[in-house]
């Protein structure tokens, strides 16, 4: 996290979790997910994929076990990377925010990074109380999955971060529901080639993979404890989004593997939350077509001749193709269906075509057009005169062969070891539909120990509905929220993760005042 990119990572090769994005990598968020599906699947049908050598998740202990407890020579410092203002950030900000790089492979000279974090002043109160002056004694680890899309562009300027940027795309404005209310926050933007990350070994962009990123992960916070020892020992939970069903419970299988293989705990990791997951190919296919019909979208006639040609299996034929391309969803945004979409006028102007109480769809534009001031890099201790963007494509070169098919037994495996797992849904999204995390929950085949119902917020609003299992496992939905549930639904939100926190449902009744 710190401006020194000469930082040994624990003497283990890592790949960097922040690269310099390619000069034409602009995409759209929801187009960018669905080509690395589609890449996945072309390569599967081709028989390109094959099986993987050793299956690294399936038996992590064996896998990851033998990682490092500890660093051995950081470099760096907290104060170092200390942000004493972003530019336009509204007066009366009262947490602290940090910026910086971390090398984690010196020899090619990869830089990481935790491009924020954001400890708040006060403890984790409930959404709707003021809180105390002692610091907060938890943290959180996001990572915005896409793959290949910003977690400080996406996640914390578009989402659960303290700021949104504004229309001018100079200043910001408080996001009030921000998820540093109730923990310290930490960003990471990862695999390489993402957001501001760099590396000056050009083929690392074609090397990225769920194996690398989750060791590359783990390496990163031990490096971040040593610069912030004063988390050592307090709770630590990570949560993510999207492709994060994979980051996500892969991170906290290595951390896990290592906890049962030494008997050492340097992370304290207690949970993760994971939001809109992507967890299997052929389910989050099914799940995405199924979710279009019962939603209008798709005809019963198209749809029936799509389950009666489609296997939604690793080899297609022809007229299950054909099914599919039979019908037209229009131009509605993917991450929510009912959501207004932006549009570009010639002119270079933007505008939404409807209205969404506290959503602008047209923020994508405003982001960049922050990141790449000079002034905004300066102050983030960025690498400076960095074309940024929010989503890249190098990273659709990926490794296959070290994704698991499914993350059903990876699941599994955390519930028994013991790990607080909860998964959300937001109920508008086609990208990684609430259908298709259906499907993935009940392969865990765990018992229900809390029947479905209706959850609450403060303002006694059916905020969604959930669910618990054997082991504590909990799957949840967000209502009328879309893929980036925090975008959409930031005060429904910032309760369920807050529940998820304290490690217990949200309320049946509205129990808390608004």
């Amino acid at each position: 996290m710190g401006r020194n990119r000469q930082i040994p990572y624990c003497n283990l090769l890592a790949i960097l979790l922040l690269a310099v994005p390619l000069a034409n990598a602009t995409l759209d968020q929801a187009a960018l997910l669905r080509q690395f599906i589609a890449s996945r699947s072309r390569a599967q049908s081709l028989d390109l994929e094959g099986p993987a050598e050793t299956d690294p998740w399936a038996d992590p202990a064996s896998s990851f076990g033998h990682l490092p407890t500890d660093c051995k020579n950081p470099k760096g410092s907290k104060e170092a990377d200390r942000i004493t203002a972003l530019p336009g950030q509204p007066p009366r900000v009262n947490f602290e925010q940090y910026a910086g790089y971390v090398t984690v492979d010196e020899e090619h000279d990869r830089s990481s990074s935790t491009t924020s974090s954001s400890p708040p002043t006060t403890p984790p109160p409930s959404p709707s109380s003021s809180g105390s002056t002692e610091p907060c004694n938890l943290y959180v680890f996001c990572t915005r999955a896409g793959p290949g899309c910003s977690s400080l562009g996406a996640g914390a300027m578009q989402e659960l971060g303290p700021f949104r940027v504004n229309p001018d795309g100079k200043t910001l404005s408080r996001n009030r529901h921000a998820w540093n209310n109730v923990a310290n926050v930490i960003f990471l933007e990862s695999p390489a080639g993402v957001g501001f990350s760099y590396s000056n070994t050009s083929s690392d962009y074609d090397l990225s993979g769920d194996r690398r990123t989750a060791v590359d992960s783990y390496t990163f916070m031990l490096h971040w404890l040593e610069r912030f020892p004063e988390y050592k020992g307090r709770d630590f939970y990570i949560a993510g989004e999207s492709y994060a069903g994979h980051y996500v419970p892969e991170l906290a299988a290595v951390i896990v593997a290592i906890r049962k293989f030494t008997g050492k705990n340097p992370t304290s990791l207690k949970g993760i939350f994971v939001g809109n997951p992507y967890l299997d190919n052929y389910k989050n296919e099914k799940g995405g077509l199924e979710f279009l019909w019962n939603h209008g979208v798709m005809s019963d006639e198209v749809w029936a001749d799509i389950t009666e040609h489609c296997s939604f299996g690793p080899s297609e034929g022809l007229l299950c193709h054909r099914a599919k391309a039979s019908f037209d969803p229009g131009n509605i945004d993917p991450y929510h269906i009912y959501a207004p979409i932006c549009i570009e006028e010639p002119n270079g102007t933007t505008h939404s075509t409807g209205y969404l109480p506290g959503y602008d769809p047209c923020i994508k534009y405003y982001v960049p057009a922050y990141f790449n001031r000079l002034e905004v890099q300066e102050a983030i201790h960025a690498r400076v005169n960095t074309r940024w963007s929010t989503c890249t494509h190098n990273i659709l070169h990926w490794n296959w062969k070290e994704a698991p098919v499914s993350m059903v037994p990876t699941l599994s495996w955390l519930v028994r070891n013991g790990l607080r797992v909860w998964l959300y849904s937001g109920d508008m999204d086609d990208v990684c539909p609430i259908t298709a995390t259906r499907y993935s929950v009940q392969d865990l085949n765990l018992t229900i120990t809390k029947p479905w119902r209706p959850w609450y917020t403060p303002a006694n609003e059916v905020g969604g509905y959930i669910q618990q299992y054997k082991g504590g496992f909990t799957f949840a939905s967000v209502r009328g929220a879309g893929h980036l549930v925090p975008s959409f639904q930031p005060k429904r939100s910032l309760v369920l993760f807050y529940s998820f926190l304290k490690g217990v449902l949200p309320p049946a009744v509205s129990l808390w005042q608004p």
